[in-house]
């Protein structure tokens, strides 16, 4: 083994969150003297490991009186030309000298709940493999790097998959969260071992050991937590390249798809990238021109969460579907970026306000069971048999839902499910994601 890849093994038991920092570094010491049997090398790990502590101690220290800002000075950058990006609300482009200089901003917004803390920021620079890479200094101080074309990719969420998928790159992969994989080859690396696994976004910030050990080109992480911004710093300071994803926090359901075109910059697949915007872009105004001229109909999207609470989309992306395919939501509250798409209710005020709906999106691929026939025969939709569920194109074997992946990247598809739903005679497309249900209590 290498002298920095002993450093590297070493920064890995530093990095890991669990147990005393002092200890894991004398840990990592001692395994590697163990390891490298002579006392020279040793001498340079110790120089090494202090380095490594010291910026690791300023990392933790620092991040509480950062508010966990992943980077402060984001004004817009000299000399530098916006690239223009139609749909995202989180990032922009801008290129200069040959180089592109990314900034991204959005706020954290907990599940079903509102913004944590402040707007975490970032700014990357890609900058191509052929080209000298500018200093990190003035503007660009405190920016990432990414050389490109990326050759490997690590990530810890579905649609950055799917992104993968259909930019053709997937063999790309070296790391993934887990093995919820909706595509079966990824899946089997996963559970072969040939891709690392950094835990999912969702749950806990990444693993730091594997994820130094894919040796990543880029790691492509989704800060699920507001917490996850410290490790999002770690990293940082352990040389990873790792650009936050931000995709969660687009009030517009075309915001993610400008993430395909971010990655293929990223990847050398940028013509590919721009051919699959465009494609989905032309898809969604075509919807939108088949309904302008059908009436409306009344729509709400929930699932049962149980004690008498449902889930119920309000506001953001999940509610521009529905009023896209030509629904009108009575549960409709304005549009806030600092607030996730839905919020829970009562039982009741569903009765109150929903009970002439003309459809009703009732359960997902994750509801708990409703069992009160009595309450649901007090709505028009179930009366009228306009009942339809969010769980196409699963794989619960496997808890895996593409809905989560390609669904996000593919609101053409989703847009056109909702469409038939609410106007059936306009298309006869089969339905993907969101399919026709029936009465029966129990799945």
């Amino acid at each position: 083994m290498g002298e920095s890849k002993m450093t590297a093994s070493v920064v890995k038991l530093v990095s890991n969150p669990a147990g005393g920092l002092y200890s894991r570094i004398y840990l990592g010491f001692a395994m590697s003297i163990k390891y490298l049997g002579h006392l020279g090398a040793a001498r340079c790990l110790i120089a090494r490991l202090f380095v490594v502590s010291t910026v690791l101690l300023a990392t933790a220290c620092d991040s509480q009186n950062r508010n966990s800002v992943l980077l402060t000075n984001q004004d817009q950058p000299l000399r530098a030309e916006p690239v223009v990006m139609e749909f995202t609300e989180t990032f922009q482009v801008y290129e200069r000298d040959g180089y592109r200089i990314v900034d991204l901003r959005a706020p954290v917004v907990s599940w079903g709940g509102t913004a944590q803390g402040a707007d975490q920021t970032a700014r990357v620079v890609l900058v191509p493999k052929t080209q000298e890479p500018p200093l990190l200094t003035g503007d660009l101080e405190g920016a990432v790097m990414v050389r490109t074309p990326v050759e490997r990719i690590a990530t810890n969420y579905e649609i950055l998959e799917s992104i993968l998928v259909a930019l053709e790159i997937e063999d790309r992969l070296v790391a993934v969260g887990g093995v919820k994989n909706y595509d079966d080859g990824i899946r089997a690396r996963a559970r072969s071992g040939e891709l690392a696994q950094l835990g999912y976004g969702w749950h806990t910030p990444p693993n730091i050991d594997p994820l130094l050990n894919s040796e990543p080109d880029v790691f492509l992480m989704v800060l699920g937590d507001l917490g996850h911004a410290e490790h999002y710093e770690r990293i940082k300071d352990l040389g990873v390249p790792v650009v936050p994803i931000f995709y969660e926090a687009e009030q517009d359901y075309m915001g993610p798809v400008d993430y395909v075109r971010l990655i293929g910059m990223m990847a050398g697949k940028e013509t590919e990238a721009n051919s699959f915007v465009s494609m989905v872009a032309e898809n969604v105004l075509e919807l939108k021109r088949l309904v302008a001229d059908l009436p409306t109909r009344q729509v709400i999207y929930t699932w049962y969460v149980g004690s008498g609470r449902w889930g119920a989309v309000v506001r953001n992306a999940d509610n521009a579907f529905l009023e896209d395919a030509g629904g009108i939501n009575p549960l409709a509250l304005p549009d806030d970026i600092r607030i996730d798409d839905f919020m829970q209710v009562g039982t009741e005020v569903l009765l109150d306000k929903a009970s002439d709906v003309d459809c009703w999106i009732w359960r997902d691929t994750h509801s708990v069971t409703f069992d009160d026939p009595g309450v649901l025969q007090n709505f028009k939709a179930w009366q009228e048999g306009c009942l339809f569920a969010g769980d196409g194109k699963a794989k619960p074997d496997h808890d895996a839902y593409d809905i989560y992946g390609t669904g996000l990247i593919r609101p053409d598809i989703i847009l056109g499910d909702m469409v038939r739903m609410l106007h059936p005679q306009s298309r006869n497309e089969p339905f993907v994601y969101f399919l026709p249900d029936g009465q029966e209590l129990q799945r």
